[in-house]
């Protein structure tokens, strides 16, 4: 009995102790993308142009591992310095073949109730479609021809569908460099820190860190 109660101190201290070491708890990340961390999931997007067009498609799913330029846009102007963004990706994927680099974009504007929209009769028989999918849809395909993208898919999407990415309310752009499913660089933008000197660092980190260095 002596012996248990001597010990049991030196017991409480050792449990302390190794409960000191332990590491922290791992906190997850605010905007809900960590650098070296995988990506939150997978989504299916309309997509506006590319091999699947005008249908809803996982861009994710469908380039697996390669390494990837992944953009989330909360509008659909299109205004500068965005299409220089994209045509600057669209040379480097075509410089840098043996990368496998892709890129698309995913319009979230909040005019978009619903991206799959609905379609129903009046009471003379006539279709009405009240969906506004495909209005935008008309606009972004025309930056797309209007810039010449060859290789830039442009997607459209309700912000309900990547919630599980946690995009800042105030973020006009938030741009995701992933590899093997692992995020390598994320750029989150306001709209006053969306500038051409931003564009010059995203192309920095694209050409560094996924091996596209031919422009």
């Amino acid at each position: 009995m002596r012996t248990l109660v001597s010990t049991l101190p030196l017991l409480i201290f050792l449990s302390l102790s190794a409960a000191a070491d332990d590491p922290p708890a791992e906190t997850k990340d605010e905007a809900g993308l960590t650098v070296g961390k995988n990506l939150p999931g997978s989504f299916h997007p309309y997509n506006v142009t590319g091999p699947h067009q005008e249908r809803f498609h996982c861009l994710i799913s469908e380039h697996g591992l390669d390494p990837m330029v992944m953009i989330f846009y909360k509008n659909v102007d299109f205004g500068e310095p965005l299409p220089n963004l994209l045509k600057r990706l669209d040379t480097a994927i075509e410089q840098n073949p043996n990368t496998r680099l892709g890129a698309f974009v995913v319009c979230l504007p909040d005019g978009l109730p619903d991206v799959v929209g609905s379609t129903e009769k009046d009471q003379d028989a006539n279709t009405k479609n009240d969906d506004a999918r495909l209005d935008l849809a008309k606009k972004i395909e025309a930056v797309s021809s209007d810039n010449k993208l060859k290789h830039v898919v442009l997607c459209l999407d309700h912000k309900s569908d990547v919630a599980k990415y946690q995009l800042g309310d105030d973020k006009l752009i938030t741009v995701v460099l992933y590899a093997k499913l692992k995020v390598v660089a994320v750029h989150a933008l306001p709209k006053s820190e969306f500038t051409e000197a931003a564009v010059e660092k995203i192309m920095a980190d694209v050409a560094e860190k996924l091996g596209a260095k031919r422009k």
